[in-house]
C-alpha cells in the first residue's frame, strides 16, 4: 500500500471526533461536578472524590469505545467519515474490534505529553504515516 492519509486530514478528523466526544463528556463532567459539589456541601469529601474519579473512568472508557466500535465495524470514526479517510490493516484487510481496540488503547500514549504531540511526531517520521497505535495494531489510515 503506498497511498496514506495525510496529517492534515487525520488532524481535522481528530478535531471533529474530539468535538463530538467533548459534547458527551462535557455533560458527564458537568453532572460529576454537580454531584461532587453536592457531596462537598454535605461534608462528604470522599463521595465527591469518588464522583469525580467515576466521571474520569467513564469518560475515558467512552472515548476508547467510540473509536473502537466505529473503527472496528466500519474502519471510520465520524470524523474520518467526514474527511473521507479509513483505517485498514497493513495488508488492506478491513478492521475488526480487537484490532481497533489495540489501536485506540494506545491513543492515550499518542496524546502525550499534550495535544497529540507524540502521535504527530510518529506520523511525520513513519514511512507509512503510522502513530504508535497503528504500529502496534498493524494498521494504516488511507484515503477512502
Amino acid at each position: 500500500m503506498s497511498d496514506y492519509a495525510g496529517l492534515v486530514e487525520r488532524a481535522v478528523a481528530a478535531i471533529i471526533d474530539q468535538i463530538l466526544i467533548g459534547i458527551v463528556t462535557g455533560v458527564l463532567i458537568a453532572l460529576g461536578i454537580g454531584g461532587a459539589s453536592f457531596a462537598i456541601s454535605t461534608g462528604n469529601v470522599a463521595e465527591a472524590i469518588a464522583a469525580m474519579f467515576t466521571v474520569m473512568i467513564v469518560t475515558t472508557v467512552l472515548w476508547i469505545l467510540y473509536f473502537t466500535i466505529l473503527e472496528g465495524t466500519s474502519g471510520q470514526s465520524l470524523g474520518k467519515r467526514i474527511m473521507h479517510i479509513r483505517v485498514v490493516r497493513e495488508d488492506g484487510a478491513p478492521m475488526d474490534l480487537v484490532t481497533a481496540f489495540i489501536r485506540n488503547l494506545l491513543r492515550i500514549i499518542d496524546y502525550l505529553p499534550t495535544l497529540y504531540i507524540f502521535g504527530i511526531i510518529m506520523i511525520l517520521i513513519s514511512n507509512e504515516r503510522q502513530r504508535l497505535g497503528d504500529m502496534a495494531a498493524k494498521t494504516v489510515v488511507i484515503p477512502d
